[in-house]
């Protein structure tokens, strides 16, 4: 059982449920109950009533069906459109950051430091490993948004973040692949080469679009074998 601070009940139950179903613990499809999710925080349930409206406005869970809350379920289809929308919010970014003269040594390294970590993780076998590899993903990613200086387009495109990645919490495959991708986005940025940074960057879109489409059939299958 999971104590939580009642000084901010809804903002923990908030981020403990959210990091439950980035991580996989609560897979797509699952029925979000108030009642079992309060017994399980020791809290009351209208702090999880709180916390799944928020997750609602995430895109992490669904609740239109008026069935109950669930967490939701990325069809192929919804892999796509939230691809495209990455493609069009980071390499715009991107290239506004260059434009704007923050692609600076600071943020390189910053960068690097992040890329290091991530090959570590990124070489693990657990379920531990995959989930801080993705949260280096994240953090590698938010910096370039950020790095735009758009606070606004930054908060939205966290939100596409945390949705391609909870269909990748259930791959099986290797995730280095991503890595040797920022690897080289980050030697373009080292070089300050604005057209082999974003060249690069929207290579590197293409490969996750196809991980993460690959992850939604594998998934699915799974799903379907256990039918």
């Amino acid at each position: 059982m999971i104590l939580v601070n009642k000084a901010t009940l809804a903002d923990q139950a908030y981020r403990e449920l959210r990091a439950r179903i980035l991580s996989g613990q609560i897979p797509g499809g699952s029925r979000l109950l108030p009642e079992e999710l309060a017994v399980a925080l020791a809290i009351s349930p209208t702090p999880i009533k709180e916390a799944l409206v928020r997750l609602e406005a995430d895109g992490l869970v669904d609740s239109r069906l008026r069935r109950g809350a669930f967490v939701r379920r990325f069809t192929e289809r919804i892999v796509e459109e939230l691809c495209e929308a990455r493609v069009m919010v980071e390499v715009t970014s991107l290239a506004n950051a260059f434009d704007r003269g923050r692609i600076t040594p600071g943020l390189v390294s910053d960068l690097r430091r992040n890329v290091a970590l991530h090959e570590i993780h990124a070489r693990g076998e657990t379920l531990d490993d995959l989930q801080m590899a993705l949260s280096f993903d994240r953090e590698f990613h938010q910096q370039l948004v950020q790095a735009a200086g758009n606070a606004t387009v930054a908060e939205w495109h966290l939100r596409l973040l945390c949705q391609t990645h909870t269909v990748l919490a259930c791959r099986a495959d290797s995730y280095l692949t991503a890595v040797h991708d920022h690897q080289a986005l980050l030697a373009a940025l080292a070089d300050g080469s604005k057209e082999a940074a974003l060249a690069t960057l929207r290579e590197h879109l293409r490969h996750s679009r196809d991980n993460t489409l690959r992850s939604v059939k594998i998934y699915e299958g799974r799903v379907a074998e256990g039918a």
